[in-house]
């Protein structure tokens, strides 16, 4: 099914956690038939792969059913770059010989590599008891509290959970993090400048502190002022709704929206959210109308990773008048437009115009997929201005497929093309600020980002976007 209707989720937060799947028909990169095969729950012990007992005849049907999807999707898209068949040769073999999941998820991620664009993905199957209830299943998802981001090639933590144990044991922002638990966190290189260099960086480091609620983790970092410090903290159970959503695993879908006063007493309406999914948009819809009587609107897409492409029309329809194109979903002779759905009245049913006032979206390297697509509309459109750092440059519609051994494959479907015919995929979304983090900034709790956007707005004329 098509991204718009389904998901638009980028790889790296659906990399932390998965679902068991169904059953699923299978095809074979030798040109053997099909099968129908279940997936077998296997109880694997961490990275060592010990495991009773392993199904190699499974995990040549998992490797081949990944083959045949992405092949698929290559040739409708009509990607010619790669000789897929003969990366199927060369890699069925390691796929056959394999002698745990691990070891076979090496290989199709080799595979996946191959083609050099973002989401392809092989998600691991979340390992859920026999009959464990989907709330048992939701309360084991526990959060660190803390979010990271990359500043002068070192991975820093950008913000702490007002509320949680993180906060608590004194982690603050601006810390550079040195090791989590038993992992060290490498500085980057001076030539891992591309955004998916950073964005990897930074999941990396982020699924080391994923962990079920209440068991420990132990940060090692410098804080603001070079001390060494060691803190180990709970972990805390995920706040705000959990939304599960097509294959993918439950996610919390935290939203925020505030306002903010300018020097001359003006407002300003400032709205956050996670993920592009459902459940946000009549907050969204009801945050938009609460701002109406404001001097501008900014919209912090900061760490907004994706969701669902199709929810971008609704939400840009609050800021544009006119039914226009927001970008083109594209395959071989074939495409789907996105199109602003202008809003001509609330949710109540008065009667409104789209508001026109200043927009300003925050982005940085951990907002892709949707996030790219929405703030690529409207800054081409000329409708908002963008601030903070160069998004991350994963752009393509994908889905998520099932897989025989119950791993799930995020695999594209289709190209998508800004509003101006510009392709983001790999170079991301460039601001028309650049407003870079720094430590300073951190340790002293000035969002730099939000206070430039801020002070655009209040230096534009009323009613002038």
């Amino acid at each position: 099914m098509y991204a718009f209707v389904r998901a638009s989720i980028v790889a790296p937060f659906v990399l932390l956690v998965s679902t068991w799947l169904a059953p699923v028909e299978t095809g074979s990169a030798d040109g053997t038939a099909p099968a129908l095969r279940a997936p077998t729950r296997l109880a694997i012990d961490s990275d060592t792969g010990s495991r009773a007992p392993f199904d190699s005849a499974l995990a040549t049907a998992t490797f081949d059913s990944v083959w045949r999807t992405v092949g698929s999707s290559l040739e409708y898209r009509g990607v010619t770059r790669v000789d897929w068949p003969a990366v199927g040769r060369e890699l069925r073999p390691r796929a056959v010989h394999a002698a745990t999941d691990s070891a076979l998820r090496t290989v199709i991620t080799d595979m996946l590599s191959r083609i050099g664009e973002s989401h392809f993905a092989v998600l691991p199957a979340q390992s859920v008891p026999a009959g464990a209830s989907e709330a048992t299943a939701d309360e084991s998802l526990g959060s660190s509290g803390l979010a990271l981001r990359v500043v002068d090639q070192r991975v820093v933590v950008w913000r702490v959970d007002s509320a949680g144990a993180a906060r608590r044991a004194g982690v603050a922002p601006g810390w550079i993090v040195e090791r989590i638990d038993d992992h060290p966190i490498a500085a980057l290189g001076d030539a891992d400048t591309l955004p998916a260099q950073r964005l990897s960086a930074i999941v990396g480091a982020m699924h080391v502190l994923r962990g079920a609620p209440g068991t420990p983790v132990r940060v090692i970092a410098h804080d603001g002022a070079g001390v060494t410090r060691d803190v180990t903290f709970a972990r805390d159970s995920l706040r705000g709704p959990l939304v599960r959503f097509g294959n993918l695993p439950p996610l919390a879908t935290a939203f925020d929206a505030s306002r903010r006063t300018l020097s001359d007493g003006r407002c300003v309406g400032v709205i956050r959210f996670d993920y592009w999914l459902p459940p946000v948009m009549p907050a969204f819809d009801r945050a938009v109308q609460a701002s109406r009587d404001c001097a501008g609107i900014v919209l912090d897409l900061r760490g907004n990773p994706g969701g669902v492409a199709g929810m971008m029309m609704g939400a840009a329809g609050h800021f544009l008048g006119e039914p226009l194109t927001l970008g083109t979903m594209r395959t071989r002779g074939d495409e789907m437009r996105f199109v602003a759905n202008p809003r001509r009245a609330t949710e109540a049913g008065v009667a409104v115009e789209p508001y026109s006032r200043p927009l300003a979206i925050l982005v940085d390297g951990m907002s892709a997929s949707t996030t790219e697509m929405f703030t690529a509309a409207l800054q081409a459109l000329g409708r908002a201005r963008v601030f903070g750092e160069r998004t991350a440059g994963q752009a393509l519609p994908a889905m998520a497929t099932r897989l025989p051994n119950g791993d799930v494959l995020m695999h594209v479907i289709a190209d998508f093309v800004a509003a101006d015919g510009s392709r983001i995929e790999g170079t991301g979304v460039r601001p028309d600020e650049l407003v870079p983090l720094n430590r300073a900034d951190l340790s002293a709790g000035r969002d730099a980002p939000l206070s430039a956007a801020l002070l655009w707005i209040e230096r534009a004329r009323q009613g002038s976007p």
